[in-house]
């Protein structure tokens, strides 16, 4: 498949376990802090679900927000370029509740 394929450049980001889980509660929360984030994806370590925001936050998919308090309360939301992705993410969902 050529490297400038959509998909494929879709699937560079996507791929693997998490991401797309990790996109898919963020969205159904208005803000989400990393213990409850840790709790909803179930399965996922400390440090999978770390690189995982990361790599969303390169990618301007997921912002984190330091609320510069103590004791510490950060939490996660979606950028607009994140909020471009809730209708595909509904329909996958969707589609995976009646076809699997």
């Amino acid at each position: 498949m050529d490297q400038e394929c959509g998909v494929s450049k879709v699937m560079d980001i996507f791929g693997g376990k998490w991401k797309l889980k990790i996109l898919w509660i963020i969205c159904n929360h208005e803000g989400i802090r990393f213990n409850q984030l840790r709790r909803e994806v179930s399965g996922i370590t400390n440090v999978m679900l770390t690189r995982s925001l990361e790599i969303l936050q390169e990618h301007d998919l997921v912002v984190r927000k330091d609320f510069q308090t103590i004791p510490p309360h950060v939490e996660y939301y979606l950028t607009k370029k994140g909020e471009n992705l809730v209708p595909f993410m509904q329909q996958l969902d969707t589609w995976g509740r009646e076809n699997l």
